[in-house]
């Protein structure tokens, strides 16, 4: 049995479980089903959907959260075939431990970092790819760059951004 899922209060009151029959329904990620029993009823085609419109993109094997981090992949892999790079890596994480003021651990920043490439002077690049930029990771840059590359000066950092059309 296929249900059309509609946003309207009419059609929730209408819906039940073919199962139970159950009138107690949830809509999660793209999937309807029962409070009551746990039967999955049925599936949107839509999904979840990225705020900022980014698709999911894959490329060598690996899965990006936006195109335009995907090409930024592309990229490095062909500064590492043509013997530019010696590597690079993916999701690099980061933690930077912030203080209290009396010297005591507050808590730890996480972030991951885009890429890291490994430069031929065995030196790294952090590199963040970047189309829309949030205050959360504004504010974990700057983390990462009066906290964590100051103890780190074999890296550096770069953000490349997406210009929009």
């Amino acid at each position: 049995m296929v249900y059309s899922v509609k946003k309207s209060l009419d059609s929730m009151k209408v819906a039940q479980c073919p199962k139970c029959g159950s009138k107690r329904l949830m809509l999660q990620a793209g999937k309807l089903t029962c409070t009551n029993c746990s039967e999955l009823i049925g599936k949107t085609n839509e999904g979840r959907s990225n705020k900022y419109g980014a698709k999911k993109t894959e490329f060598n094997g690996k899965r990006f959260d936006s195109r335009f981090e995907a090409s930024v992949a592309m990229e490095l892999e062909t500064m590492k075939r043509a013997g530019e790079i010696k590597d690079y890596d993916t999701q690099y994480r980061v933690e930077m431990p912030i203080h209290r003021q009396d010297g005591l651990l507050g808590f730890i920043v996480k972030h991951k970092v885009d890429f890291r490439r490994h430069n031929n002077d065995g030196s790294f690049t952090l590199i963040e790819a970047k189309g829309v930029e949030t205050d959360d990771y504004k504010w974990r840059r700057r983390c990462l760059e009066e906290l964590w590359l100051p103890f780190h000066r074999d890296h550096d950092y770069q953000v490349i951004k997406q210009h929009r059309r």
